[in-house]
């Protein structure tokens, strides 16, 4: 990614384990400041929702880690594109809304 690249993370607990923590900081990786409970405005999590829920509909479930890495990975491709355009699309009434609420709870 480049030493200009920025590391952004939601303050979920496995992303601020000390382990990752000293990783970051050995690989000189830049982290942002971000606030604890800070309303969630990344789309992304929005696709790991509809990733998760397009792999466990998958009968039979993976049978093991490469397995589920192909799974991933054929589902992520086949995710339509009008997902990725009405996520980024709502980034305006995304931060409308977190505005509004003066950084509390968004439908979001």
């Amino acid at each position: 990614m480049g030493p200009q690249a920025v590391y952004q993370d939601d303050n979920a607990r496995p992303h601020r384990a000390r382990m990752v923590n000293d990783f970051l900081q050995q690989s000189k990786v830049n982290r942002t400041e971000w606030p604890a409970r800070s309303p969630d405005l990344n789309p992304i999590e929005n696709l790991w929702d509809e990733l998760d829920r397009k792999v466990r509909s998958n009968r039979p479930p993976p049978r093991d880690v490469q397995h589920l890495s192909q799974m991933l990975q054929a589902e992520w491709q086949a995710l339509p594109q009008r997902i990725f355009t009405t996520l980024g699309n709502s980034m305006r009434t995304r931060c409308v809304e977190c505005q509004n609420s003066q950084g509390g709870y968004t439908h979001y």
